[in-house]
């Protein structure tokens, strides 16, 4: 049995626990049992609800090295053939701790080093080598975007573009703290009116249409009521609240202004145009990632232009809704990184890892 520890909350949403669903699933397709670890009852509903076993750990997600007592407890009874941890939280005495019982990995996207691992996984496009060069030189190394844990719903289908744009895609994330969805929306709103009322040509590719705007609002969103009140008022406004069905949303949809993180990946297996957006920092070293192989239009950076990141993404969004030759060029190169079974070549490096280390155990049992 393989264990997966990661948490579901307000402050960190549901990214860490949904990749990691997509790994158990992959492990569960080559007949491992897999077990989630959890601090507590947030994502219990998710978990039954994909009929995955868990634990709730009852301990605080924000100070992993508290919960280590009740752990090792769990692991010299029964260990497990392998222990990764999917957490901000993790410290090198964490995993020293759990290593003792059973080899452990890490999926990591802010470049740690000097934890004793035995495989690591950053699957971000600008992951390399050279970011982990004090990492255990014995732990594998699993980088980049071709490791991307998508759901196999996101495997990989024909890509389209309509000869004109007519749907667009929203979404910030699970809390989106700032509102940034019902801002952008205004923003993109009053610039749509602004064209129309004027006659004012789309920056010189031709007249802004009036778009359709599909907002999914992730399950801890503060502002869904804010959201709901745009809808009212505006006709072509539709939000979309504990959305299962997100791979055939993306597909139908022409355009995707999004925050950087995991919805990119899955929005360019997909094969929808992007225009986006940072704001907190792990986002923007992923943004700048596409940026930089002309994957994507760039929306902004919250974090140094607040008002100004609507404002250009608003902008964007005209530019790229009245030009198809750039979301073509776009879609033409999305693929490239992004194939789909990240997920399974993950899975698979797990089960190697732990056959591995089997004969190890014992050896693992005398760290300090």
């Amino acid at each position: 049995m393989i264990w997966i520890r990661a948490d579901a909350t307000r402050e960190i949403g549901m990214g860490p626990v949904m990749r990691c669903l997509s790994i158990a699933d992959a492990l569960k397709k080559l007949g491992e049992q897999v077990r989630f670890l959890t601090a507590d009852e947030s994502a219990a509903a998710l978990f039954r609800e994909r009929r995955q076993e868990y634990r709730v750990l009852h301990s605080d997600y924000a100070m992993l090295e508290g919960e280590l007592g009740t752990l090792e407890g769990m692991l010299s009874e029964n260990p497990p053939s392998f222990f990764l941890a999917d957490s901000y939280f993790v410290t090198a005495e964490y995993f020293e701790r759990i290593r003792r019982y059973t080899p452990v990995g890490y999926l990591d996207d802010k470049c740690l080093t000097g934890f004793p691992l035995d495989v690591l996984i950053n699957y971000n496009i600008f992951a390399e080598p050279g970011l982990y060069e004090g990492q255990n030189p014995e732990a594998v190394l699993l980088l980049g975007a071709k490791y991307a844990p998508l759901r196999e719903e996101f495997a990989a289908g024909e890509y389209r573009v309509r000869e004109e744009a007519s749907r667009v895609l929203v979404t910030t994330g699970g809390s989106d703290r700032y509102n940034l969805a019902g801002r952008f929306l205004e923003k993109a709103l009053a610039l749509e009116g602004k064209m129309r009322a004027s006659g004012k040509k789309a920056l010189a590719h031709g007249e802004m249409k009036r778009l359709e705007y599909h907002v999914i609002s992730g399950v801890y969103n503060v502002h869904l009521e804010q959201l709901r009140e745009l809808e009212r008022r505006h006709p072509n406004v539709h939000i979309f609240s504990n959305v299962s069905d997100m791979a055939r949303r993306m597909r139908e949809s022409d355009i995707a202004v999004t925050a950087g993180g995991s919805t990119m990946y899955e929005l360019s297996a997909a094969g929808v145009p992007m225009i986006c957006f940072s704001f907190v920092d792990n986002q923007e070293r992923i943004v700048e990632g596409f940026l930089k192989r002309g994957l994507v239009c760039f929306g902004g950076n919250y974090l140094t232009q607040g008002e100004g990141m609507l404002e250009a993404a608003a902008e964007s969004l005209a530019r790229l809704s009245a030009d198809r030759e750039l979301p073509r060029s776009y879609i033409a190169q999305q693929r490239e990184p992004v194939d789909g079974p990240g997920a399974a070549r993950i899975a698979e490096a797990l089960i190697r890892a732990a056959g591995r280390n089997d004969g190890e155990r014992g050896k693992m049992g005398d760290v300090r």
